[in-house]
């Protein structure tokens, strides 16, 4: 799939986003269960006082950085991919994420980066859990570069991060479908900038995962 162009986002992006489905990954969580979240950005304040209202063990994995992207194996394998997100992901064997703050991260992976990411992630991944991701309607919109939180149950915080944002690889709703293989999109919501917000919860058919092939 063909790269499309870096934004450079200027200062007055509102560090506010309205969400219409961030709410929803929690609709159905049990107030008495103890939640185990994944969030593949950065340390958030705004994420962690979210979730102080939940019992819960929150885990910020940092991955949406240059520095770990630019560093991504090029020409790798399938497997020596999967193995390298395994190492990078770095979550302990036997626990299983109920839910997924995945945000943006998926833009920065090619489709075959994508594939094996999913596939290492597999492990920790049930019937139960769900995860939320934004993307692009198509490769003509382009992508804020943005650290991510968690508000409220209808808003996102956002801020520019330092440094240059890597380069970006926009998956459509249909390419996604092809590579998530467990997760399937149950929502999606187009923001006013071209965003697209996804809820994700069990694919209850998933395909044999394969290596992406562009």
């Amino acid at each position: 799939m063909r790269k499309s162009a870096a934004l450079k986002v200027e200062p007055a992006l509102s560090p506010v986003l309205r969400s219409n489905l961030i709410g929803q990954v929690f609709k159905e969580v049990c107030p008495e269960h103890r939640l185990l979240l994944l969030d593949m950005g950065c340390p958030s304040s705004s994420t962690v006082q979210f979730f102080n209202q939940y019992k819960c063990r929150l885990s910020f994995l940092d991955l949406i950085s240059a520095e770990f992207l630019s560093e991504t194996p090029q020409g790798a394998s399938h497997q020596e991919l999967v193995e390298y997100f395994r190492v990078s992901l770095n979550i302990e064997p036997d626990m299983v994420a109920d839910i997924c703050l995945f945000w943006d991260i998926f833009n920065y992976l090619d489709g075959s980066s994508l594939s094996a990411f999913i596939e290492a992630l597999a492990p920790h991944i049930n019937h139960r859990s769900r995860g939320y991701c934004l993307g692009l309607l198509n490769e003509r919109n382009q992508l804020p570069y943005c650290q991510y939180g968690i508000d409220s149950q209808t808003t996102l915080s956002q801020a520019v991060p330092l440094g240059q944002q890597p380069p970006v690889y926009p998956h459509n709703r249909r390419v996604l479908t092809q590579l998530l293989h467990y997760f399937e999109i149950d929502k999606s919501r187009l923001m006013p900038d071209g965003r697209v917000e996804y809820l994700l919860c069990e694919n209850l058919l998933p395909r044999p995962i394969k290596p992406a092939i562009f």
